[in-house]
């Protein structure tokens, strides 16, 4: 028997995957997990902007297409500051500055030596220098990460930020054009939205997922789960669920510190519009000003709906009224509404586990917990199982081989 903790992207393309007896256990009463959509008040939102990339993964977007419809879109993503927009990212799209800020990054960034860092903020200096880091770097990402960049690795954003070449920052300091650069410069998303392709995505496990069941305890040393429901044996098991959870659940106690682990915590917004006047896809916020850090449109619906992102506490309840204060703020100064009439309805998602924190705990634990795990004939996979960066594709990817390791054992 083979169990699957969770019915989200990467539960379900294991499940796919997969031979012999097989059950899936998911706590919620529909499938999809962070990656499909909830409903309130008539209306399906996502949980912030979830999209796929398949740069160098053609045989993923060939398996995802056999469900649904997908939709390609050429990223228009913006920042917002010194009031103005300024096209995504801003070390490519430098002539859209003051002068005289656009020449002292110049200088720096041709001075730069690339020399090696021991934290993410040695890593930006010397790569960019100081005018751009705390023009943008340090207010975006500290407000992001809610911590200082000096306790994060280099490179933890896994590619997300490009070190650009001179020669493109060069062309992107003389004239305002857009430039297409960066880990995702098309993204993809299914033509009737996540869920849709989620219920499609789950039809061949039909009859072997069991909803509203959630795991309450693992005996590694008997292979059996505990759930709200009953007990059930295992040959292997497949854990989706965020790694410092699921090292709480597992007997006898992993030897590992799982306080150690570290995430942030982001609060989604979620609002419909009464009209859309804004072209961009979504917009970045480095700004104290701002507390969210990110908004968005949501590309496909029938209404015209949105999102607005902030990191906030794990724990601890939220303020609604100040958040709706800042939500109507915040539409109005980047020009998504007119007035505050024009939010129609809004809902609040907190998602406890979002982003995990590449610090210096981070190459010492995971890979030795996630060995320990395998050699217990449990696998943690997809972004918060593994305790990683990764987009759907990647998650779809680790699923598919973790299946067919498990089928070769």
């Amino acid at each position: 028997m083979n169990i699957i903790i969770g019915a989200g992207i990467s539960g379900l393309s294991a499940g796919q995957a997969l031979e012999g007896e097989l059950l899936v256990l998911e706590r919620n009463a529909r499938p999809g997990g962070l990656s499909g959509q909830y409903q309130v008040n008539g209306f399906a939102f996502d949980y912030g902007g979830h999209y796929f990339h398949f740069q160098n993964k053609p045989a993923i977007k060939e398996h995802v297409e056999k469900f649904h419809d997908f939709r390609a879109f050429q990223r228009n993503s913006k920042i917002f500051m010194l009031d103005r927009f300024i096209p995504y990212s801003l070390q490519y799209h430098l002539a859209y500055l003051p002068a005289q800020q656009r020449h002292a990054i110049l200088t720096e960034i041709c001075r730069r030596k690339g020399r090696p860092a021991e934290n993410l903020e040695e890593f930006l200096l010397a790569n960019f220098g100081k005018q751009f880091y705390f023009l943008f770097f340090k207010p975006y990402l500290e407000k992001f990460y809610r911590r200082p960049l000096t306790g994060l690795l280099p490179g933890m954003d896994k590619g997300s930020i490009p070190v650009p070449k001179l020669e493109d920052v060069l062309a992107g300091s003389r004239e305002k054009k857009r430039f297409s650069e960066g880990y995702n410069p098309v993204f993809i998303y299914p033509g009737q939205g996540l869920q849709k392709f989620i219920e499609s995505y789950c039809r061949p496990l039909q009859g072997k997922i069991n909803f509203s069941e959630k795991v309450k305890h693992i005996d590694a040393r008997r292979k059996k789960v505990v759930t709200s429901r009953g007990t059930y044996g295992y040959d292997n098991l497949i854990s989706t669920m965020p790694l410092k959870e699921l090292l709480g659940m597992i007997s006898p106690t992993p030897p590992f510190p799982r306080q150690r682990l570290k995430n942030i915590s982001t609060l989604v917004v979620n609002a419909v519009l009464a009209r859309r006047q804004r072209r961009f896809h979504w917009l970045y916020l480095p700004e104290k000003s701002f507390s969210f850090y990110r908004v968005g449109y949501y590309p496909v619906g029938l209404a015209v709906s949105v999102y607005l992102e902030k990191t906030v506490a794990g724990a601890g309840p939220i303020d609604k009224a100040s958040v709706a204060r800042e939500m109507t703020s915040t539409l109005l100064k980047t020009g998504m509404i007119s007035k505050p009439g024009e939010i129609l309805f809004h809902d609040l998602k907190k998602i406890p586990v979002s982003y995990v924190v590449f610090d210096r705990n981070w190459p010492r634990l995971v890979p030795a917990i996630l060995s320990y795990l395998h050699r217990l004939d449990i696998f943690s996979i997809g972004r918060y199982g593994s305790w990683n960066y990764s987009s759907m594709a990647d998650d779809i990817q680790l699923a598919l081989e973790t299946a067919d390791h498990i089928r070769q054992k």
